[in-house]
Order: structure tokens, then sequence, then C-alpha cells
């Protein structure tokens, strides 16, 4: 019997990788999906990074690919949306050592400004083919496959698991670890340059472009058929004549529905795109309505639809386009629900159901205790109000500063955009200071284009990056400005003061954030100069620095008078100290909760909060 081990989703892929023969892996770090690199970090032979971004992880990942060793590139979904450029070349060439790229889904933008489904853009734009898996046992298996089929296909292969895939665990098979290839290099000089060159091709003068699409193409029919026979799809014998078509992690909740209702369905797993063809057509022909279990975009369902229109066949084909809920994440719930609707006389299968005495009050995201940045944004805050300005906002730990109370970013969409549209709000004439917030990371991921954008366009603007030294939000993940690596090895840092003074800006101060009169000084002096100036607000996240000793402040008991405290609540409905507490007309400080960082000293204009 093979040996088992507990593994999450992410962990079981990077196993998968492992024993496949990888060589080579890079990533973004990204919820859901930042366990996998981390796990396979741990094993000296394969080369693994943080990258500064997710195409420059994939175009590392090819580049060993071309020495015929195998690459595994890691992302969340935003970030396949990054990386699509250079993934809508490498469709074309397509690969030499086994590619396979990880798009971690995240149904609900449980950690995610959005909820989108990486399918669309890697199987029906790029037309790479795309694994779904339905658990940490079938992600690691199909890894494995992903790397053979890649090399056999000559395609980069795609792995879609889904946020409760990555984070799920459970019992998973160990196998062999295969030993990676050796590196070498062929030139295909027809192949690798991807130009709108002219060639010659069964007698007509082609571009390379439409050369290479037609390649793409004519891989697709040999994909169809290695789809039909793979183990990743396979259809259940059940009662009636309404089959369930569960994709991906939809299997788990089919099942689950089934062990609840006490009912054996009719079901068609899918885990691969392309479908298996005539296997779906088996399946449909003996049955009058289809119901798609997929997350999050009816893409499987709407692929049905088209086969059975072509095909004649009349199957009434329903699911995530409005039977099934069209927004959010599947459920075993949503399952179960489903398919009373369909068979009433299951309703009394359903589990009985408690309501709810007592309603959880809703809780805004705020920033760790001891953060910072607190004191930053809480300067920044006073700033923008006196000059009645706009502060655009970006991707990371800070951005909780755009909601209650707070409530100082204006916009927050996606890594790097606070930057340039603080530039656009300057450029259409707006009269006011201009504020732009990003974290180092993001900063490096994409931030760096915008900023020398607006130095070179002569706008006038503030970009304040916050320098905490790591990827915070997504697990403490060293990037280029950091001084290790993934390993925890030695690594040179950028300087983000020093890149921005020789790109061109009017001045790069660097600032403690938690020195609110150092801070509010930088931001005077900044919105009184013309072109981009940039504030680096440079402390380690408090909750390393605790653990290294590296705090930037000193830890110092403070007291509240409660005689001088008038009530006013400038503590906590704007500065907002999650240690601090109001009770019968009066401030409180919770002093299991308090870092003794001392801001709010500072924050207090009556003097009620004080040194000990």
């Amino acid at each position: 019997m093979a040996e088992q081990e507990y593994l999450m989703g992410n962990e079981a892929m990077g196993r998968g990788a492992i024993e496949a023969g990888v060589k080579v892996v890079a990533g973004y770090p990204g919820t859901p999906a930042s366990e996998v690199l981390e796990y396979v970090s741990k094993y000296p032979d394969v080369h693994a990074e943080w990258c500064i971004n997710e195409k420059v992880a994939l175009e590392i990942c090819m580049g060993a690919s071309l020495c015929n060793v195998r690459s595994m590139a890691v992302m969340k979904h935003n970030g396949t949306n990054v990386a699509l450029d250079f993934m809508m070349h490498l469709n074309y060439t397509g690969v030499r050592g086994g590619l396979v790229l990880i798009s971690g889904d995240d149904p609900a933008g449980i950690s995610s400004q959005n909820e989108e489904d990486s399918r669309i853009i890697t199987r029906l734009d790029a037309h790479l083919p795309v694994f779904d898996p339905w658990c940490p046992q079938e992600a690691k298996d199909m890894v494995k496959a992903a790397f053979d089929l890649s090399e056999e296909m000559e395609l980069c292969f795609v792995v879609r698991p889904v946020a409760r895939v990555c984070h799920g665990r459970s019992m998973v098979s160990l196998e062999e670890i295969k030993k990676g290839g050796e590196s070498h290099f062929e030139d295909d000089r027809s192949r690798f340059i991807m130009s709108a060159l002219m060639e010659v091709k069964d007698g007509a003068a082609l571009n390379r472009p439409v050369v290479r699409h037609r390649w793409l193409n004519q891989k697709q029919a040999v994909l169809a058929k290695v789809m039909e026979e793979s183990p990743f799809n396979h259809i259940e014998d059940g009662e009636g004549k309404i089959g369930l078509v569960a994709c991906g992690i939809g299997y788990a909740f089919v099942k689950e529905a089934e062990k609840i209702l006490g009912k054996k369905f009719p079901v068609l797993k899918l885990g691969t795109l392309p479908l298996p063809r005539n296997k779906v057509l088996q399946f449909a022909k003996k049955m009058d309505r289809l119901v798609v279990y997929e997350d999050s975009e009816a893409v499987v369902e709407g692929i049905l639809k088209q086969l059975f229109y072509d095909e004649g066949l009349k199957v009434e084909v329903v699911g995530r386009s409005g039977f099934l809920p069209s927004e959010g994440e599947l459920s075993a719930t949503i399952a179960v629900k489903s398919l009373v609707e369909l068979y009433p006389e299951l309703e009394k299968k359903m589990p009985a159901t408690v309501p709810l005495e007592m309603k959880v009050p809703i809780r805004t995201r705020t920033q760790c205790v001891g953060c910072q940045y607190r004191g930053l944004l809480h300067a920044l805050k006073l700033t923008a109000r006196k000059y009645k300005g706009v502060v655009t906002g970006d991707i990371g730990c800070y951005d909780a500063g755009s909601f209650p109370p707070l409530e100082l970013q204006s916009t927050i969409y996606c890594m790097g955009s606070s930057i340039p549209m603080a530039s656009g709000i300057a450029h259409s004439g707006y009269d006011r200071p201009v504020f732009a917030i990003i974290g180092d990371s993001t900063f490096f991921h994409n931030g760096v284009l915008g900023l020398l954008n607006a130095i070179h366009s002569g706008v006038d603007l503030v970009a304040i990056v916050c320098d905490n030294r790591t990827t915070a939000m997504t697990g403490f993940q060293p990037h280029p400005g950091s001084e290790i690596n993934v390993r925890g090895e030695p690594a040179p840092a950028i300087d983000v003061a020093r890149l921005a003074t020789a790109a061109g800006a009017t001045s790069a101060r660097v600032v403690n954030p938690y020195d609110i009169p150092q801070c509010k000084e930088a931001l005077e002096k900044a919105v009184k100069e013309k072109g981009v100036s940039v504030i680096v607000a440079t402390m380690p996240c408090y909750l390393v620095a605790r653990r290294t000793g590296e705090l930037g402040f000193t830890p110092r008991k403070v007291v509240l008078d409660e005689e001088r405290c008038n009530g006013c609540k400038i503590c906590v409905t704007f500065f907002g100290c999650p240690a601090i507490h109001f009770s019968e007309g009066k401030a409180t400080i919770d002093y299991g909760t308090c870092v003794e960082c001392g801001m709010c000293v500072e924050v207090c204009k009556r003097g009620a909060i004080t040194w000990s």
C-alpha cells in the first residue's frame, strides 16, 4: 500500500510536481494558491522563486521548458490575467519540457477583488487544456498527468483548483519521486521567434502567427481524443432522467447531496477541458435534462448547449446561467436545494435547520493591532481632509483604510492601479491634491510602471509606498525589496526610495509610519511640490517585528485619564485603534490587546491618554 500523508490541496499539487520531476517553479503569492510554491521550495534540487509578478514567473518557466526540463508557474486567478500577454504567445509556440500553470480560482471572492473564472481565458481564449480537480488527491494526480501530457502534446497544461480544493485537506497517496531531466537547449527560431514574419507553407505565403495558430488548432483534435480516455472523467449510474454534470469541486457537492438525500442520481463527473465529447453524448442521450454544477461561470453549461445544438440533441441544460445562483460559490446546500426543487418528494429528507436566535454583528476589515500603517493612514487622512484631496488605493493589507472608521481610499481596483488612476484624476483638471497609496510588493509587481509613467508625464501627485519588507497579506512571502528569498537565504534588496530618485521623482522621503508628526510633515511638504513626490513609509510588519525585535517604537505603557476624556471618540471612530473601546461615554484601553506603540498619545488632543 502506498504511503499516505494528510495534505492541503496546495501541498498535494506541490507534491505532484515533485513526483513528476519538476526543476523550476516560479510564481507570485496570492490566496488561494500560495502554498504550492512554498511546499516545493522545501526540496533543494528544485529552483523555486517568488517573482516580481505572474507574467515574469510564466516567462521564467518557459525559459526552463526550452531547455527540456519541467517547470511550473503558480498564481491566483487575478495573476493569470497578468500572465495572459505571454500566455497568448506561449500557446502558439508550444513547449518542450513539461510546463504546468497552476491558476487558483476564488469563487465568492473570499480573498480577492473579483470571482473571475480563469477557465475562460486559459481555455476559451488561449485554447490551452485545463484540469479542474475536485479534491487534493485528484489535484496531485492531475499535476502529474499534466506534466506528462504537456510534453506529449507540446502544450502548456493548466490546473485550475478553486479555493475549497486549495485549502481543503485529505489523505493523499505519495508515490516515487521522478528525477528531473538534464538541461540542454536546441535552437528553433522558426518556432520560438513570434513575429509577423512571412513563411511559405504548402505553397502559400503566410504570416507566422497564422502558421502557429493553425498548429494550435490542429492540436485541439488530438487533445479531444486524449481527454476522451482521461481517468478524470467518468459516468455513474443512478435513478431518473435528470443527469447531474459535476465539474471540479461540483463533484464533491453532488456526492454530499446524494448522501444527505439518500438517493443515487445519474452523474457525469468532468475534470477536463476540452470535454470528452463522446462520453458527454453517451450520457446526455439517456437524459431529459442536465443540471451542471460548476464554479463559477456557466462555462461547461455553455459548451454543452452548443454541442447539443450542433448534434441536434434536444436535452435541456441548466446551471449557473439561472437555475443555480449565477454569483458566489457552489456548496452542498445549494446542490441539495436544487435537487429538492427537481424532486419535491425528497424534501422530507432534508436535514432540519435550527433558526438562529442571535444575529452576529457584521465586522468590517481592520488593520492588525500594532500595525504601523495606522499612524501613516491617520496622518494621510488629516492631510487629505485639510486640502480636500482624493486618495486612490491599491491591493494589500493597507486597503483596510478604505473601511470605517478611516474611510480613506476612494478607489481600489487591481495591483498597481493606484498611481495611474491618481494620474488620470490629476490630468483631468482636478484642482485638489491627489494621493496614491500602494504597498511595497504591489509596487514591485506592477506599481513601478505607473510611477515611471507619472514621472514622465509631468503630473502632480503624491505617491505613498507602504514598505513593510514583505508580502504581508498573503503570508509574508519575500519580494524584490526583501533581504531574503523564498528559502530564507540572503538576497539583494531593491531600495524603493533610491529607485524613485533614480527615476526622476521630485522627492523621495523615508518616514517611520509610527511617527505621526513626521508623516504629517512629509505629506505637507509633498503636497506643495510640483511633479511626483514619493513618500516611503518603511518599517517591518509588526507581526514579524514583534518576533524579531525590530519594532519601530519603544514599548511603553499608556494610561487614560477618565477625568480628561470628554468622549469625543477620535481614538475610536477616527483613528480606529482596536485596543481602545468606548463604554459609558468614555474611552477605555484594553491592555490585553494594547501593544504599547503610543500612537494614541499623539492622536488624543485632550491629553487624556498619556505615557505611564
